[in-house]
């Protein structure tokens, strides 16, 4: 019977995997690191933006709008912070990618990158509308 492993040890592979991330060349780019707090920012400034203008409610809000039909879906209160979430998780997915990526091919560890800065635009700009209703 194999017992697991001690903490210890588990620590020290952290601590080596920690150390060989920093000391990698994605860590070293400025234009990776610029672009990662650059979306990082985005996503905190909308989750910031959300969380200073929605409060809970029991009244269902709008959460999709067609130039058709006008408003023609409502959910939660919440659902602008599952947007916010999803930025957040692209944004972590990508530059997970993008670090993998980045010894291969630096121009698709870039592109990665740049996509987590439009998600987090799009991001932005939805936790903006959401938090322009003003609350009653």
């Amino acid at each position: 019977m194999n017992a697991p492993e001690p903490l210890q040890s588990a620590r020290a592979k952290l601590s080596l995997r920690i150390g060989s991330i920093r000391q990698s060349r994605f860590v070293a780019d400025r234009l990776s690191l610029g672009l990662i707090i650059g979306a990082l920012i985005l996503n905190i400034l909308a989750l910031a933006t959300l969380a200073t203008h929605v409060r809970p409610t029991d009244v269902m809000v709008p959460t999709h709008y067609s130039s058709l039909r006008n408003f023609d879906a409502l959910g939660p209160w919440y659902f602008p912070f599952e947007v916010a979430a999803f930025g957040l998780a692209v944004t972590l997915a990508n530059t997970a990618f993008a670090y993998s990526s980045y010894n291969r091919s630096r121009l698709a560890s870039f592109l990665l990158l740049s996509g987590a800065i439009v998600v987090g635009v799009f991001t932005l700009i939805v936790a903006n509308a959401f938090g322009a209703v003003a609350p009653q």
